[in-house]
């Protein structure tokens, strides 16, 4: 079992609840199209992050998934709104192995 986790830096922290908002809709697209039990959050102290995660069985299932996400034109344009919000190449994801 694998867990992914991606945080992206927000602009301002006036726009947090706008950024809220937009992960919540990427976690409810990922939800309804892809099957992902996804969840996400903001970290409350500290920078003003917006975190996606989700486990999931097979490296090559996440490769899979993120090829689709590549040509998921809803997908990209959801995120493309949200550029304005979000600190430019500020995204950090990491992939943890779970082993117990």
């Amino acid at each position: 079992m694998y867990r992914f986790t991606r945080t992206i830096l927000v602009k301002h922290a006036a726009d947090i609840p706008l950024a809220l908002k937009f992960a919540l809709e990427v976690t409810g697209y990922l939800k309804k199209t892809y099957d992902i039990k996804m969840s996400t959050g903001a970290e409350l102290y500290g920078e003003t992050r917006v975190h996606w995660f989700y486990d999931f069985d097979t490296l090559d299932g996440s490769s899979q998934l993120n090829a689709k996400l590549g040509q998921d034109a809803q997908y990209l344009a959801m995120i493309a709104k949200a550029k304005d919000l979000l600190v430019e190449g500020s995204n950090q994801d990491k992939v943890v192995r779970i082993l117990g």
